[in-house]
């Protein structure tokens, strides 16, 4: 490619420097004669675009000024196969990105995810922001992860965003760095422990780990570490590209309390990090948790321009923009295929009464009742001990004989101890006893923990909780423990009722020959959860005996729970989510402490809860496991047992249906309901309050405090954000219409993607005779099903460079690598499995989805853009056949615009396009207007999609001669428009930022009122304001009216300087920049063509 000579380094100059183009963003002349010129570099290539460097320019080695780019190479060589061209063409097209028009994507069509339009709205609303101040507030199961996903790599693509932390619960870590890698080709790294000893160990111990990378994941137990923030506020610095993503943002609210929400730690750290961000998402179901000034607390670290803690949230106006909330049960009314969710109770009746489950729960009820008659006395701290000693006996006991049993005797042996005189450690508040109010979850740090630790830990805590009541046993009581005790020994490893049911069920619904010698199993799958590990061990024992002698019986059933390691965890999910036909794996039984971060949902339809949780979300969580976006079944079902006999199960059974009422009733479980519902029966279900308990669950949501906290949601958070049928329907239309724009804009579809493939692969082949190409696996499928039939990318033997070259990337096409497993062994046993180009919707689904965010895609493809723009190994002209009767000339061009900092603003593609009479010998061009021109390039388009002749040799070499000449003819046309162009675009992002601006001083002014009205509404009526309101509550309220001092002076800072900041993110800091792309002659077919 020619440049001008000699053009000058300025601010805004194109150079190329150390490999890369650069934006010049500042220029310091020399100081003296001998000194240097320093230069502040912006890169704008995508392999380290936004990358700052300065540099010394005189000693740099290939440091020059790139000036604009000439035609006077192109079509110099030759002319290159169309269809060669076409795909180079395509590919340029498929980089570009615009400021211009919020509502062309290109996240959606480059992600390997098949988008569903509702999914697009979050991305919609980041792109009109000039900073993304978004909270995704979709249901569980509607794809948030993916719709962040989207947001980010759309960013990603316009150089608006360089470094990311994603700050999500430990259980998602994982999860959220395997979806980032297969879906958007992003690889982050995992900041903990692990990662910070091998930086040091590599680059040094005064190495800051978070500069070694750009991407970062670190779990919200780590993140209120200050040995983690503390280096990650250096590394932030000014914040400039910077983007976080807060999954599970409600964690970060203040605690709920009775009067006003407390920060919490994690509040804390949040908020001390989070406006250090230039842009942030924030990911919740549940964003609103009953308390106003909680809510607000949350809004405020999302976005303080719009939100200031403690001032209530009251305008759509202010909400609209920033929320994206939608439930499933609103999407599936309106036709979005969404899984439908069947909540099923199997009642077993008629049970015999000495059964052991009944016969324990009847004693444990008697000495629960002398127990609490004895305690009566006792201070407030011994009775709550109590009450949650007896409650962790009854729940276990509501799981299994065995998990009652286990924890029976460390009752009993405390007992015996204290009996003895033997000194017992006592609790000095019962905070600490998390395991026996709540037991353990995916995103307790004790889910990473060896679960025979966490099982001690148990043990320990009910001994100190034990210890804490000070009390001993009477005799009546021994009598009562040793009746338990000797039934449960006998009984816990025995099967009961609902193992028996299971049987059946089984049988009916997976091994229709269960009980056969080799029973063969259909391709159906099951998930059971329970909360112990007891209840699991045992039930893993009954179920294999119950399979015994099926096919491959030790392969059918596996068990997923805390602390099993992050290769075993992966390996597990992609076993239960491989095809049924592929493997073995047929009943998955898992504990709570797995619940969070594993999806379930390829082939499974049927979940039993073999214990149901006291805590209404922790159900919800089980079942959100498969119903969620991407499960095939139109239906799922979630099974739990009722006991009909034994009292706790009404209770329990009551308390399911309820959550299931109000969830189709509102929709989603408000998190204020699920906080009271739990506290209903947290301390454990009263034996002789049975009635009374059920009527208060029953009647939970016409409670006053339940009614007023509702109301509170409903004004703050649902009528500001939730969407109506209708508003949904338009919504999803509207999205539908931008994806399908976005579609035309970016010229995309798979088949032009795979051509593109193939060509780059032809074009850098050694033999251009019989190049390596991606063919299909079954050679008799049909065109119409290529989109969704399986390819073979070529071997690294077939590719130029072999193994050496294309080994890391090839690695992208093997299954899963095994834990322990070593590379060399890994890639001796396995072959690369075929490709789709189309999502299949399946987790393990045993193909590879080829997108261009695919590391093999963008390795291919950019080797393909080097040979045109970089190495002129392309001719980067092409003549082709057509059915009209005139000749036509199409030059293409790329325009781009830069904003500083080498911010992608616009990139188009353009098009000029002259006609000329073959048969005139003088070639007069008359310039087409622009609908003669949209015309001729679907002329182009037909042309190549018909597969016409080629043109005749003689005529191309007749065409080669006149190509410069008329390229200079047509000079001027092309720059008018690419004048046109570029104001047009320049103009709409100044409409753009002016707007921006605007809105930003309105909203400004409006918070500047609210929390005056608020600050004004403390100061004239606190006492009564603060009537009831505890010490902890009255301190965080003082916190947040000192705060709102200072927010109005950060806001008068913020109208003066904040509107520029915004105007320069839409500025251009360069001229125009056009590379010329090519040209192509559409030749008539009667005037001469091979045949």
């Amino acid at each position: 490619m020619n440049f001008q000579k000699n053009p000058e380094l300025k601010v805004g100059s194109i150079v190329e420097c150390r490999s890369h183009r650069h934006l010049v963003e500042k220029v310091e002349p020399p100081s003296s004669e001998v000194g240097d010129t320093i230069v502040k570099l912006a890169c704008l290539d995508d392999d380290a675009n936004g990358q700052i460097i300065e540099v010394f320019w005189e000693r740099e080695v290939d440091a020059r000024v790139i000036g604009e780019s000439t035609w006077d190479t192109i079509g110099k060589r030759g002319f290159d196969d169309p269809k060669v061209f076409s795909s180079y063409i395509n590919t340029l097209k498929w980089n570009c990105v615009t400021s211009t028009d919020p509502t062309l994507f290109q996240a959606p069509l480059r992600a390997g995810i098949d988008v569903k339009p509702y999914q697009l709205e979050p991305l919609r609303k980041a792109l009109r922001m000039p900073r993304v101040n978004l909270f995704i507030a979709d249901d569980v199961g509607l794809g948030k992860t993916i719709e962040a996903g989207l947001i980010l790599r759309e960013l990603l693509l316009r150089q608006k965003v360089q470094r990311v932390v994603v700050i999500p619960p430990p259980s998602v870590v994982i999860q959220w760095k395997g979806e980032m890698e297969t879906r958007f080709g992003l690889d982050f790294k995992v900041m903990d422990r692990k990662y910070i000893s091998n930086m040091r160990r590599e680059r040094g111990w005064g190495v800051n780990p978070w500069s070694t990378h750009t991407r970062f994941i670190l779990s919200q137990s780590l993140v209120r570490n200050e040995e983690y923030a503390s280096s990650l506020r250096d590394w932030l610095g000014d914040g400039l590209k910077t983007m976080l993503i807060l999954d599970e943002a409600h964690n970060a609210a203040p605690a709920s309390s009775s009067k006003y929400a407390i920060d919490s730690k994690l509040t804390r750290a949040i908020r001390d990090l989070s406006w250090r961000f230039e842009h942030k998402l924030f990911l919740s179901a549940t964003p609103h948790n009953g308390h106003s000034n909680s809510f607000s607390a949350l809004l405020e670290i999302l976005d303080p321009t719009r939100f200031c803690r403690g001032v209530p949230v009251r305008n759509k106006t202010d909400l609209d923009p920033i929320l994206v909330r939608r439930l499933k049960e609103d999407l599936r009314r309106i036709g979005v295929d969404l899984p439908k969710r069947i909540v099923v109770p199997i009642v077993l009746e008629g049970l015999d009464r000495e059964l052991p489950e009944l016969a324990l729960s009847r004693l444990l009820r008697i000495y629960k009742e002398k127990r609490e008659d004895r305690l009566k006395n006792a201070t407030v701290k011994q009775r709550a001990a109590e009450l949650l000693v007896l409650g962790n006996l009854q729940k276990r006991l509501l799981s299994s004989v065995e998990a009652f049993h286990r924890t029976l005797n460390v009752h009993i042996n405390t007992l015996k101890k204290r009996e003895l005189g033997e000194e017992l450690k006592i609790a000095r508040n019962i905070d600490q006893f998390k395991l026996l109010k709540e037991g353990i979850d995916g995103d307790d740090d004790r889910a990473v923990v060896d679960e025979s630790q966490v099982e001690e830990e148990a043990s320990y805590q009910h001994r100190i909780a034990l210890a804490t009541t000070g009390h001993g046993a009477s005799d009546e009581e021994w009598e009562i423990l040793n009746q338990m005790n000797q039934i449960s020994s006998l009984a816990r490893y025995s099967t009961d009722e609902r193992i028996n049911y299971l049987k059946k069920w089984i049988k009916n619904n997976l091994c229709p020959d269960l009980g056969s010698k080799s029973a063969k199993w259909n391709e159906e799958r099951l998930l059971i959860f329970t909360e112990y590990a007891d209840t699991k061990r045992w039930l893993h024992d009954q179920i294999s005996s119950l399979i015994a002698d099926s096919e491959n019986e030790e392969e059918r059933i596996a068990t997923f729970h805390g602390g099993i390691g992050d290769d075993k965890r992966e390996s597990l999910k992609n076993s239960f989510n491989s095809n049924p036909s592929e493997n073995p794996l047929r009943i998955l039984i898992a504990t709570d402490a797995a619940r969070e971060g594993v999806n379930l949902q390829n082939h499974c339809r049927y979940l039993f809860h073999f214990d149901v949780p006291w805590n209404p979300s922790r159900m919800e969580q089980r079942n959100g496991r498969i119903d969620r976006t991407l499960q095939k079944a139109k239906e799922v079902f979630c099974h739990y047992f009722v006991l009909a006999d034994r009292e706790e199960d009404r209770v329990l059974d009551v308390l399911v249906k309820k959550t299931e009422e109000i969830r189709n009733s509102l929709g989603t479980v408000p998190p204020v309901v699920v906080s009271r519902l739990n506290e209903l029966i947290q301390k454990g279900i009263n034996p002789t309050a049975i009635g009374e308990t059920i009527s208060k669950i029953q009647g939970v949501d016409q409670e006053e405090a339940i009614k007023r906290s509702q109301e509170l949601i409903r004004v703050e958070l649902e009528d500001n954000s939730r969407e109506r049928e209708d508003a949904l329907k338009d919504q999803i239309s509207k999205l539908e219409k931008a994806l399908i724009k976005s579609e035309k804009w970016l010229n995309f579809s798979s088949d032009l993607f795979r051509n593109a493939l193939n060509m780059s692969l032809k074009v850098n082949a050694f033999d251009n005779k019989n190049p390596p190409q991606i063919i299909l696996k079954d050679s008799s499928i049909k065109k119409k099903d290529y989109e969704t039939a399986e390819w073979i990318f070529p071997s690294s033997e077939d590719l130029p460079g072999g193994e050496q070259s294309w080994g890391d990337v090839l690695d992208c096409l093997r299954p899963l690598r095994k834990p322990e497993q070593k590379i060399w062994e890994w890639r001796r046993d396995t072959i690369p499995q075929p490709v789709v180009f189309k999502d299949p919707e399946k987790v393990n689904s045993g193909n590879v989805h080829l997108h261009l965010e695919h590391p093999l895609v963008k390795r291919v493809l950019s080797r393909f853009l080097l040979r045109g723009f970089q190495t002129n190994n392309l001719s980067k002209a092409a003549v082709l056949a057509t059915n009209d009767d005139t000749a036509k000339l199409i030059l293409i061009a790329r325009l781009s615009l830069y904003g500083y900092g080498a911010t992608r603003l616009h990139d188009e593609m353009i098009e000029l396009v002259a006609e000329w009479d073959p048969k005139d010998p003088n070639r007069r061009l008359r310039v087409l207007n622009k609908s003669k021109t949209e015309f001729a390039i679907q002329d182009l388009t037909d042309s190549l999609k018909d597969n016409l002749p080629k043109v005749d040799n003689k005529v191309q070499d007749k065409l080669k001669e006149f190509i410069t000449c008329e390229v200079k003819n047509l000079k001027d046309n092309l720059d008018q428009l690419v004048e046109e162009r570029a104001s047009k675009a320049m103009k709409m992002l100044i409409e753009r930022a002016e707007s921006e601006s605007r809105n930003f001083v309105k909203l400004l002014n409006e918070q500047r009122s609210r929390v005056l009205k608020t600050q004004n509404k403390y100061d004239i009526n606190y006492e009564q304001l603060t009537l009831g309101f505890a010490d902890q509550e009255l301190i965080q309220l003082r916190i947040n009216r000192n705060y709102w001092e200072k927010r109005l002076d950060k806001i008068e800072a913020d109208l003066k300087n904040e509107p520029d900041k915004i105007r320069k993110t839409f500025r251009v800091a360069t001229t125009p920049r056009v590379e010329p792309a090519g040209l192509i002659i559409l030749w008539p077919i009667d005037e001469g063509v091979s045949h």
